[in-house]
């Protein structure tokens, strides 16, 4: 078979919003020939529909702006003000000085204007993520840094010393050799590898129902291209329902509005599984789904409570879905706005027999029941006794407070459908990376000049924050965010606490450092 060959300094494995950051900065550091290999037929992966990074308190542009920092500026900071400096990330990003009532700025994240008109203006595309991924593209179009789309990435050619020396790659005329000098992996976890998925969550993938938020090519391809040249990969037993875990703790209402699944996450809900019954405190943590019958519930709300929490929403404009803050002046808060029209439409849709799993309503706890497809004998009987704990003050049930306790009796009643959702892995059982972000062997070596940043990753010993050639201090911040301490001298890194990196925000930040890693490395070989 025929392989076309080509060389570069830097190959990039994944054009999502970490390796586009990676690549455009690497080649900003070194001005050296940078190739990105992707497997879709577009850039972006998951930060495409991501949030972005939506805090930032010490960046120069705020200062600029007239705001008050006094924090020290860190990486987070440096990564917005060279974003700046490629996209004009102020123009982008509106913040909210602090009023009475709240003591925080809020940093709002407003639509890109070529998705202005989404039926929905706060989930999708168009938002942070996205904006960071079409500046990154510009500028590898300026830079000259070359996007090879459809070309999944296959093997890892190395030399007799082990060391990474090209990748081997898909494309629609045959296979492509990537000669290079170093590369860095950032093509995401294996949120779409459900073989993989059973293999460390057996007792929480359990074939029911899911809905799969993270791009299909998510398949951990780069994981198992470096297992196979001796990479460590993360052994250890992340918990699915952790923060930022791959299942969320749930249930979610997606990818319908916005606003009614900021209706349903609302502890004065009553959730209740297919046999009709209660499950958890509806105002407490959450709970995972996967022990419910075909891992769906549904919440349940009178006339009354409907309107008291939509009401709530739109005065307050305090709380969207999963208690998440939104400034009132957000697209967030406009679309919350519209909570009643769009509760009252998928009923509607309901009623008319649409296909789908829509918000259900009634006049009757008994027909209610019905529609849901539950027996409506044990569905009545649920709510009868919550309501007697709802008169009582007490849950003698699941303990839920008492402020939240509201019977459900004021027809029509609603019941909103919620399930489990997965996104992208987030470093969970990721390539094993150290401070630096090289791939680490079993044994905690670095390998050289090979990098790991975004979901594709868990880093361990923390991330040092002060650029590659700095003395190691005594304590370093992970891409998550979360303080360790660095380890002692001679000590094996993966005896460590790991921290699995990922989101936008580690995905970004990882990948930033990450070139800046690769870079030092490239000047130094």
């Amino acid at each position: 078979m025929t392989i076309k060959v080509m060389d570069c300094d830097l190959v990039v494995l994944g054009a999502g919003g970490s390796g586009l950051v990676a690549a455009v900065k690497a080649y900003d550091l070194t001005n050296r020939k940078v190739i990105i290999l992707e497997k879709a037929r577009k850039p972006g992966g998951a930060t495409y529909f991501a949030g972005g990074l939506a805090e930032v308190k010490d960046s120069k542009w705020q200062k600029d702006a007239g705001y008050e920092v006094s924090e020290p500026q860190h990486i987070s900071g440096q990564f917005f003000d060279w974003f700046v400096s490629k996209g004009g990330v102020e123009k982008f990003y509106r913040v909210a000085k602090p009023s009475e009532n709240r003591q925080w700025a809020i940093y709002t994240l407003p639509r890109t204007e070529k998705y202005k008109d989404l039926p929905d203006p706060s989930i999708g595309p168009g938002r942070g993520g996205t904006f960071i991924v079409d500046k990154m593209v510009e500028c590898c179009r300026k830079q000259g840094v070359q996007i090879l789309y459809e070309t999944p990435a296959r093997k890892f050619i190395t030399d007799a010393r082990g060391k990474v020396t090209g990748v081997l790659a898909d494309t629609g005329d045959g296979q492509l050799l990537v000669n290079c000098r170093a590369c860095i992996l950032a093509s995401g976890g294996f949120g779409r590898n459900f073989e993989r998925l059973k293999k460390y969550w057996p007792e929480e993938y359990n074939n029911e129902e899911l809905f799969v938020l993270c791009p299909p090519g998510m398949t951990g391809d780069g994981i198992s291209m470096a297992e196979e040249i001796g990479a460590y990969i993360d052994q250890t037993k992340w918990s699915m329902d952790a923060a930022g875990g791959f299942f969320a703790n749930g249930p979610i209402h997606h990818p319908y509005s916005w606003a009614v699944q900021s209706l349903m996450s609302n502890g004065m809900f009553v959730s209740v599984n297919l046999q009709g019954k209660r499950w958890k405190n509806e105002g407490g943590f959450g709970a995972s789904l996967s022990t419910q019958p075909g891992s769906v519930v549904y919440s349940v709300a009178d006339a009354w409570i409907v309107e008291t929490v939509g009401s709530q929403l739109v005065n307050s404009g305090a709380l969207g879905p999963l208690g998440s803050v939104v400034d009132p002046n957000s697209t967030e808060a406009r679309a919350i706005k519209k909570w009643k029209e769009d509760l009252e439409y998928e009923a509607a849709l309901d009623d008319e027999g649409a296909r789908g799993n829509h918000t259900k309503k009634a006049d009757t706890l008994v027909d209610l029941a019905l529609k849901m497809d539950m027996d409506p004998a044990v569905f009545v009987e649920t709510i009868e006794s919550y309501n007697t704990f709802c008169e009582t003050g007490r849950d003698l049930d699941f303990g839920k407070d008492a402020q939240l306790l509201k019977a459900v009796k004021k027809p029509p009643f609603y019941a909103i459908y919620g399930h489990r959702f997965s996104q992208c892995t987030k470093g969970l059982n990721g390539i094993a990376v150290n401070s630096r972000l090289e791939v680490v062997n079993p044994k905690g070596e670095a390998m050289p000049g090979l990098y790991a940043a975004g979901d594709i990753c868990t880093i361990y010993g923390g991330l040092i924050i002060d650029g590659p050639s700095a003395r190691r201090t005594a304590t370093t911040v992970a891409a998550s965010g979360v303080s360790v301490a660095a380890p002692a001298a001679g000590v094996n890194i993966l005896s460590t606490e790991p921290s699995p990196c990922g989101g936008s925000s580690g995905a970004i930040i990882s990948g930033y450092y990450a070139a800046i890693n690769a870079a030092d490395y490239l000047k130094n070989i």
